[in-house]
């Protein structure tokens, strides 16, 4: 009777002591799950951004506002999905308008938590237009010159990661154009606009710096 009772209270020790390990384990899983290495492949995100677009007509800079979409399709790959509208002013004489829709690749030599900087490549295809403004003098404002065309861009950036959510993302491309480009020059403080056709690449064309904020939304495996 006296072995029973042992046994039966070394039983119900064990067994409680089995569930206490269980409910521990349990608790313990999401510190566990956060200490594992961050996935970044299959990282899907949206952003909004900024471009500044330097020399772009008759040495004048523009301005313009876009938005992003990436998937990070391996760890050290990313790709980016944009449209950007930029406007220049041309002296107060002219306005020229650039729109881009395109894609890009980015690659991470390396990979750090907070600072997270890479190279860039990519292709968009453009429209641009340039008008004439009425200055008063003589009625140009029906004087325009637009064209759709494609460019090539490459460069450097940086993620900037403020929060598990958040990035900044800042880089500098050069874009250059494939086939026409749209010049303009200023004489006699007149605007003039003409069609330059290139055979293959055109060195001419832009500097980029582009500023984004951008959020994750999912990890799609």
């Amino acid at each position: 009777m006296y072995n029973k009772q042992i046994d039966s209270t070394f039983v119900y020790k064990a067994v409680k002591a089995k569930k206490m390990k269980s409910t521990l384990l349990l608790l313990l899983i999401p510190f566990l799950l956060s200490a594992q290495p961050e996935k970044n492949a299959g990282l899907l995100e949206m952003g909004m951004r900024n471009t500044y677009s330097t020399f772009s007509a008759a040495g004048y800079p523009g301005m313009g506002i876009g938005g992003q979409m990436r998937l990070r399709i391996l760890e050290r790959l990313n790709t980016e999905w944009f449209a950007d509208w930029i406007t220049t002013d041309i002296a107060k004489l002219g306005r020229r308008t650039d729109a881009h829709i395109g894609w890009s690749v980015l690659f991470y030599p390396i990979q750090k938590k907070k600072i997270e900087p890479y190279l860039i490549a990519g292709h968009c295809f453009d429209y641009t237009k340039v008008r004439i403004n009425n200055t008063g003098i003589i009625d140009q404002s029906d004087r325009f010159m637009n064209r759709w065309s494609s460019a090539a861009q490459m460069g450097i950036g940086s993620h900037w990661h403020i929060s598990q959510v958040f990035n900044f993302s800042l880089s500098s491309q050069y874009m250059v154009h494939l086939g026409s480009d749209v010049h303009t020059h200023i004489h006699d403080n007149r605007l003039h606009i003409e069609e330059h056709k290139e055979e293959g690449f055109s060195l001419e064309g832009h500097l980029l710096f582009t500023l984004s904020l951008n959020i994750k939304l999912a990890n799609l495996w």
